[in-house]
């Protein structure tokens, strides 16, 4: 299983979605945010309301689950364990830092390969603001995401970076030579 984790729109979901194109197959996690233009429902995310998602974590349906406080409320997100236990190798998921903790803690280290997705500030302010997210919900990310992801690139088998105006297909192609290397 191949997990991606990464600050606010350092490109998890873009890479995943190239991955598919490639054959990959992305494990849909789940949220109680509103659906964005152009995301699907079961493809983008399970979009469930909240009294469905807190229903789901009292039965131990996720493997780990967060709640982010933003400036439009709270937003629950979270990854479900059947999925991630049944993972076959083509299989991508995208995690946050303690979601990858806990898949560590459930998977062998051979059947799971962590990319930290690494964008700067800079560059996650400009995507922020082309995304159009509202500047104070876009400051509030990206503080909370600096204290959030503190140390995550010792639980990453690699480190991508992704700045600028890197092409999606360039860092899917590092990703992709990168597991196969592993395999060998």
């Amino acid at each position: 299983m191949i997990v991606l984790v990464g600050k606010t729109t350092s490109g998890k979901t873009l890479i995943a979605n190239e991955m598919m194109k490639r054959g990959y197959k992305k494990i849909v996690t789940t949220t109680t945010r509103p659906m964005r233009k152009k995301e699907f429902d079961g493809i983008d995310y399970d979009f469930i309301s909240e009294d469905e998602f807190i229903e789901k974590a009292k039965n131990h349906y996720f493997l780990e689950f967060t709640s982010y406080k933003t400036t439009n409320g709270t937003w629950y997100y979270g990854t479900p364990l059947e999925s991630v236990e049944n993972a076959k190798d083509k299989s991508v998921v995208i995690l946050s830092p303690y979601g990858c903790k806990e898949a560590l803690s459930l998977l062998s280290d051979e059947n799971i390969t962590i990319f930290y997705i690494y964008a700067n500030n800079n560059t996650i302010k400009s995507r922020l603001m082309k995304r159009g997210d509202n500047k104070d919900e876009a400051e509030r990310r990206i503080k909370a995401d600096n204290a959030d992801f503190k140390g995550i690139e010792l639980l990453a088998d690699r480190i991508i970076y992704n700045n600028g105006n890197r092409k999606i297909e360039d860092v899917v192609d590092e990703i992709i030579l990168y597991v196969n290397k592993k395999k060998k």
